[in-house]
């Protein structure tokens, strides 16, 4: 996907990415919109990207209340302007008088360069105003924090019916934090101890919790990493790491990615391997696929099947059969947005139980293909119980030769508290500084 506003320099660049978010409703994951910065420049563009997206509505809010009437929707480019400009003079320091000039200059290069007077006048009230007597202002607490937490009153909702007030709070913020850079060393051990040092060097800190897992400051472009392009390591949140571990693949078995692209599991299940197992991936978007080839090629992974098609469909793989399979379902991905705060903007109420009935769909079609006595792991990044526990029990009350197969931590090695009163992998931000995954691990017991 390529932004359809010409990109100029890493301020420009960041103001056409949230118009293509809150404009267009696009996601900016897998996108190009950096490929034209410098290596410098990419680090600024996405900063101010992810932090005016993560804190929109406050911004927006601050911002409203400079204008005398509120801004027409037409100008959409405005908007995104002012908001870009706000944050940095809020939460990257920038001079006030530098963040008006810049936002400013943006629209008199423009076609709206009829309304930089206005931006001029709206940002100069906006950089002194009182955040926190706008909050007072604000009756109704459960509004008061969505606002405070720049999160979707539906959303915030959805949460403190479910966690109550306290809880709701703590996911929230934890939720705007900056999530650090974790990686997943890759390769032979030998191999894996040498980036290690370079990376240590450099920062790094081992994760206690995840074997060959370490983190970054998020503030680098990963590419520049040692290493990077020799493909010893790959980008994977910790919890992430720990789904293809919880499957426990073995040397000889045929083993049935599911969900694959972009393919980070795909990696690490052959990894886990040896490389000694016989791996299909299946994804309905060949594009996604052509992206796993890519990583996996990086990675100096080239033995692995990959298909074009959907899991739900009975007919994909007709006559085939797996050891053991991955589900790592499409969802509505609220465990990651930490890293990617477009999701909290381009979800709606129905989406949990609208997922649902695809993930389902997906679990039972990829659970015909696994042989008796296989295990099939069902994962998600969604911290909504309808897409964790609702799909894996509505998925186990009609498939009666299916069982839960309970996660017991001192078994595995991970922590107690990721593990639900259930017996299955659940994590949420704040936690580790890791992302919120859920992982099911059933079996087939004839």
């Amino acid at each position: 996907m390529e932004l359809d506003l010409p990109c100029s320099g890493p301020r420009g660049c960041a103001v056409a990415a949230v118009l293509t978010v809150m404009r267009d409703g696009l996601p900016l994951r897998g996108s190009r919109w950096l490929d034209n910065l410098s290596q410098r420049d990419k680090g600024l563009a996405f900063q101010i990207t992810m932090g005016s997206l993560r804190h929109y509505s406050r911004l927006a809010a601050q911002l409203g209340q400079c204008m005398q009437r509120p801004l027409p929707a037409k100008h959409h480019f405005v908007k995104a302007v002012l908001v870009t400009a706000l944050y940095q003079a809020h939460f990257l320091r920038v001079p006030a008088r530098a963040a008006v000039h810049e936002a400013v200059a943006l629209v008199k290069n423009s076609k709206e360069k009829a309304m930089a007077p206005f931006c001029n006048a709206v940002l100069r009230k906006a950089v002194s105003m009182d955040w926190d007597a706008l909050l007072h202002e604000i009756a109704d607490p459960m509004a008061r924090l969505a606002l405070e937490t720049s999160h979707p009153p539906w959303l915030v909702r959805r949460w403190w019916d479910e966690l109550g007030e306290v809880l709701c709070r703590q996911r929230l913020e934890a939720g705007n934090q900056q999530p650090p850079l974790t990686l997943r060393l890759h390769g032979d051990s030998g191999g894996q101890h040498v980036i290690l040092e370079r990376l240590l060097s450099l920062g790094a800190k081992i994760c206690p919790e995840t074997p060959g897992a370490v983190l970054l400051d998020s503030g680098g472009i990963v590419e520049n990493l040692p290493g990077y392009a020799e493909g010893k390591f790959a980008v994977a949140d910790q919890g992430a790491q720990w789904i293809a571990r919880l499957l426990n693949p073995q040397p000889g078995e045929r083993i049935l990615d599911a969900c694959a692209a972009p393919g980070g599991k795909t990696a690490h299940l052959m990894q886990l391997a040896g490389g000694k197992v016989k791996l299909t991936t299946v994804d309905k978007s060949s594009s996604r696929l052509q992206r796993l080839r890519e990583n996996l090629r990086r990675l100096r992974i080239e033995e692995v099947e990959t298909v074009v098609g959907d899991a739900a469909d009975d007919r994909l793989l007709e006559g085939r059969s797996f050891s053991r399979a991955l589900v790592d379902a499409p969802c509505t991905g609220t465990g990651i947005i930490r890293r990617h705060p477009e999701i909290k903007w381009l979800r709606q109420p129905g989406d949990p139980e609208r997922m649902q009935l695809e993930q389902l769909a997906i679990l039972t079609g990829t659970a015909k293909r696994v042989d008796s006595g296989g295990v099939l792991l069902y994962a998600t990044c969604s911290m909504e119980p309808e897409e964790n526990q609702g799909v894996v029990s509505l998925f186990l009350a009609s498939h009666p030769q299916w069982h839960l197969d309970p996660i017991i931590p001192e078994t595995e090695g991970l922590p107690s508290t990721w593990i639900n009163n259930n017996g299955q992998f659940q994590t949420w931000p704040g936690l580790c500084d890791m992302d919120g995954f859920f992982a099911a691990r059933l079996v087939r017991v004839a």
